[in-house]
């Protein structure tokens, strides 16, 4: 099953994908046994070659999409957050984006909440024990534990099923 995330704010936060850095490149340009792992675009190159995304490393590849979430499930999850912008959030590779678009979009002193679900169990209860805090301004990850950067986080913490984080600037 798949694992989804909800994101939730005191302020609307901006929708879309951040932290990917594509290149855009003419087909006849990329080797043949490459079709699988790049998506077409509808632009057309000078010559008349399609243009498409290709990541030229795994980095420009990490990144985060938000977007509202369906209806249904935004209602199924909004007992667990308090926030009341509430959005749904797919990672790409790595939590850094994620803590990267908080630090740019956030103001000091302003909190979001995470919460992930299996897919289809939203409306299950929240496992408490799982319940965490993020300060960003301290680089505290729960009550004991410092970090010195964003990357030091990424690498002891992990989102789970039924988990509730709190990250403050």
């Amino acid at each position: 099953m798949t694992l989804y995330h909800y994101i939730a704010a005191n302020k609307e936060l901006p929708l879309g994908s951040f932290g990917l850095n594509p290149t855009y490149k003419p087909i006849s340009e990329l080797n043949p046994n490459m079709s699988n792992y790049v998506q077409l675009k509808g632009e057309k190159y000078q010559k008349g070659d399609q243009l498409i995304e290709v990541y030229e490393t795994e980095e420009d590849f990490n990144g985060i999409y938000i977007d509202k979430p369906d209806p249904h499930y935004e209602a199924a999850v909004r007992d667990k957050l308090t926030h009341p912008y509430i959005y749904q959030l797919e990672i790409i590779l790595s939590l850094r984006p994620l803590f990267l678009f908080i630090e740019k979009h956030l103001s000091k002193g302003d909190t979001i909440e995470i919460y992930s679900c299996l897919n289809d169990e939203e409306s299950k209860e929240k496992d408490d024990r799982l319940d965490t805090e993020i300060d960003l301004a301290q680089m505290r990850f729960g009550k004991h534990i410092y970090f010195k950067k964003i990357d030091e986080l990424i690498h002891m913490f992990d989102l789970e099923d039924k988990q509730y984080v709190l990250v403050k600037k």
